[in-house]
């Protein structure tokens, strides 16, 4: 008696499971994964990016995160979706480009950041609930290391001067938390 309470209890539980939406959600996500990881694998085979092929793995993980979010439009996908495109966008052109080391790590390091500050973009672009601005932060900060690096020459000079312009990006945000705190907004 108790075996066929448990059975009952433990259809019926998967039952109500597979209507919900967290159910749909995972198959959504499953299938979006198998179909990008597939994809990629076959641009692998196909057009023979074997030098990029981990890069294309990387960028088809983040478009699946992306597929996901924009199905399911929570916004937990759209993050890591946003850094495994930039970052394997940034492996892609490092590997598919004629460049010197110092300019492939400079952009990868620069699909990073922009993969960053895409969580930002496709939120305000999509209006995602909770839109946050905390992307443009190490976005910013990747996007203009690895673009540096990238161009070389004096414009590697401008890292010189990144921790005083961080000191006052800090000491500018604080002011207005102030302000802000002072005028109860």
């Amino acid at each position: 008696m108790l075996s066929q309470t448990a059975a009952a209890t433990s259809t019926s539980a998967i039952a109500t499971d597979a209507g919900s939406p967290h159910s749909s959600r995972g198959r959504i996500w499953a299938a979006a994964t198998l179909i990008s990881i597939g994809a990629a694998s076959l641009a692998i085979r196909t057009v023979g990016v074997t030098p990029a092929g981990g890069g294309v793995i990387v960028l088809a993980l983040g478009v699946a995160f992306l597929t996901a979010h924009l199905v399911t439009r929570e916004y937990g996908l759209l993050v890591p979706g946003g850094i495994l495109a930039g970052l394997g966008a940034g492996f892609v052109a490092s590997q598919q480009l004629v460049v010197a080391d110092s300019v492939a790590s400079g952009l990868i390091v620069l699909g990073l950041g922009l993969g960053f500050v895409s969580i930002w973009v496709f939120g305000g672009l999509l209006r995602v609930a909770r839109h946050h601005w905390w992307p443009l932060v190490p976005g910013g900060i990747l996007a203009v290391i690895g673009g540096s690096l990238a161009l070389g020459g004096q414009a590697v000079q401008v890292l010189e001067f990144w921790p005083v312009v961080l000191v006052g990006a800090g000491v500018l945000v604080l002011a207005r938390a102030r302000v802000a705190a002072g005028t109860g907004a």
